[in-house]
């Protein structure tokens, strides 16, 4: 099972993930990706300045981002999802869903992230996508992918 401590603090409260679409988003990881053992995650929110920095610092990239992930390895701690909710509103704007859902979405992308897969390398990427395509399947999202 997949639980996780969910930081919103910089949120408006109309922007903050419901808890109870959180615990959904994660039982159907914890369902497709048949995890067993208790698993817990940090899931947080940063700005924009701070995801940027991130994602130069650890990837090289000088842009925002969506999502980050970092495994941790730490007996109690499995790894850490860092969103832009900003740029996560982007996105569901143009791709005229809701930012819920653009959320939901990343929050799956980036647990994926944590147990191993990727995407860079074409086999990697479709077996990833894959994965998230059913995850986001069962929450009734349709996957971009």
């Amino acid at each position: 099972m997949i639980t996780s401590e969910l930081n919103q603090t910089r949120l408006k409260g109309g922007q903050r993930l419901p808890k109870k679409r959180l615990q959904e988003v994660l039982a159907a990881c914890t369902r497709v990706l048949h995890v067993k053992e208790k698993i817990s995650l940090s899931i947080g929110f940063v700005s924009e300045k701070q995801i940027r920095a991130l994602n130069y610092a650890w990837r090289q990239m000088d842009r925002v981002t969506d999502v980050l992930s970092f495994e941790l390895n730490d007996e109690f701690l499995k790894g850490e999802v860092l969103l832009n909710y900003e740029q996560a509103k982007r996105q569901a704007l143009a791709l005229k869903h809701s930012t819920q859902d653009e959320l939901s979405f990343l929050i799956v992308h980036g647990v994926l992230h944590l147990f191993g897969h990727n995407h860079e390398k074409k086999q990697d990427a479709q077996r990833m996508f894959a994965l998230q395509t059913k995850i986001l399947k069962t929450l009734g999202i349709d996957s971009r992918i």
